[in-house]
């Protein structure tokens, strides 16, 4: 069979709903055409596929991963691809295919593995790093830059992220100016103020000398450009290295108004809105601390509590409702909603965002806290139950967390027996873990 028909093999079982076989053929296909950017995205949704119609393995992904080493990076890819038939949604495997791919020069396919990564745990910047330097690889410098934003808004202080921004912000803006085809200097430097442009708004951080003189700079703009949103928020960075908050908001409020349907614009407002309310509510907090039995801070610190929680369900309910299908949205709504007592609502929202892969386990956490708040102990033993299937293992801390869980849950409901099962295990693996060996010697005895 010809390489090509590899791929129409594929593509066709999985019309069929075949996903083992459209797994093989892709699997077959990516041995010899390594950066085929549609064919890796077949492959990961065939595996997807094929998991949804079998459930998930207990051990799936773990295994292969012992296996994936060795200096040929095409080897590499391969064996990562076995891995990801089992488990497409593993962000480690998923980061070694990409490197894999990056080095074998198979840029698409990075992108595509980076992509997934990203997706699995949008709140880790090393992916959407990894990705970012992919799209620039394929000359996709807009998209590349969107995605090393993203890194860069996650850790501001990966100066990887921002130097990979930088010079991508310096590749297009020279790409935009002319500068491959210019015929002399003048062609280049009819364009000067695109390229400068392009090159401030790649600055992260200024020194105050340049950020004074860059903030005058778009001041003149803003007054030339007032209905240009962009340069609101380039004024709102300008203004918040410089300490001014309250400025910032001002306009970045003041682009939403010329682009209302800005979502991304929307969510960065809210988030500073929110900060306040966060700022008070630790200042609350500290003073409370400070001072445990003093009824005016108990006082404050419920206040602005009860305002944090009103101010965040306001937000984030508004989120929810644009974009209903954002599920790493409807969970901060659904804690939020936990945390005002709403727990119905909560219950309802995490419903929904069990289907996050990278958020299904806290979902199902949260799903039983629910449950065992309106009493429904049976079912909140039950999502536990589908908690711990997650981890085969104790060997992190979010396991031996979850399974302590379990367990005080399992004796809190009168089943000692399984309760002791469970804590015996967390024993074996770290018996200085919490309380659990005075627990579990309760229950022996």
């Amino acid at each position: 069979m010809a390489v090509a028909d590899l791929k129409t093999k594929a593509k066709e079982s999985f019309k069929r709903k075949r996903y083992e076989l459209a797994i093989e053929a892709y699997q077959e296909y990516l041995k010899f055409e390594t950066d085929d950017e549609e064919a890796m995205t077949g492959f990961l949704e065939a595996a997807e596929k094929l998991r949804e119609t079998r459930g998930k393995s207990l051990f799936g992904g773990m295994l292969s991963k012992v296996s994936i080493g060795g200096k040929d990076p095409k080897k590499r890819m391969a064996a990562c691809l076995r891995a990801l038939a089992k488990k497409p949604d593993d962000k480690g495997v998923l980061m070694t295919l990409g490197a894999a791919a990056m080095e074998a020069n198979a840029f698409g396919s990075g992108v595509v593995a980076y992509k997934k990564a990203a997706e699995a745990d949008p709140d880790d910047n090393e992916p959407w790093k990894r990705l970012g330097e992919a799209l620039g690889k394929q000359g996709k410098i807009k998209e590349a830059l969107a995605a090393l934003t993203n890194a860069v808004s996650i850790n501001r202080r990966d100066q990887e992220a921002q130097k990979l921004r930088k010079n991508l912000a310096a590749e297009g803006a020279l790409k935009i100016s002319g500068f491959e085809t210019a015929g002399s200097s003048r062609d280049l430097i009819k364009d000067k103020k695109v390229v400068e442009e392009l090159e401030a708004e790649a600055r992260i951080q200024l020194t105050p000398e340049h950020a004074a003189n860059e903030l005058d700079k778009i001041r003149e703009q803003a007054d030339a450009e007032p209905d240009n949103p962009r340069i609101k928020v380039r004024m709102a960075d300008l203004l918040l290295q410089q300490g001014d908050e309250a400025g910032a908001i001002e306009q970045l409020k003041a682009g939403l108004a010329i682009d209302p349907a800005n979502y991304e614009l929307s969510v960065r407002v809210g988030d500073m809105e929110l900060g306040k309310y966060k700022t008070a509510y630790r200042t609350a907090k500290d003073a409370l601390q400070a001072a445990p039995d003093d009824a005016a801070a108990k006082s404050a610190h419920d206040e602005a509590y009860q305002a944090l929680i009103q101010a965040s369900l306001k937000e984030y309910g508004r989120r929810v409702q644009e974009h209903p299908l954002d599920l790493p949205e409807r969970f901060r709504l659904g804690q939020w909603l936990l945390q005002s007592g709403k727990v119905d609502e909560a219950l309802a929202e995490f419903q929904q965002t069990v289907r996050d892969p990278s958020r299904k386990v806290d979902s199902l956490l949260l799903q039983a806290k629910c449950f065992e708040k309106k009493n429904i102990t049976k079912l909140a033993v039950k999502k536990l139950e589908e908690a711990v299937t997650e981890f085969p293992t104790l060997a992190s801390a979010k396991a031996k967390t979850i399974y302590y869980t379990y367990g005080d849950l399992l004796e809190r409901s009168g089943d000692t027996d399984k309760a002791r099962d469970i804590f015996e295990r967390i024993v074996e693996e770290d018996a200085a873990y919490k309380d659990v060996l005075d627990r579990l010697s309760k229950l022996s005895s």
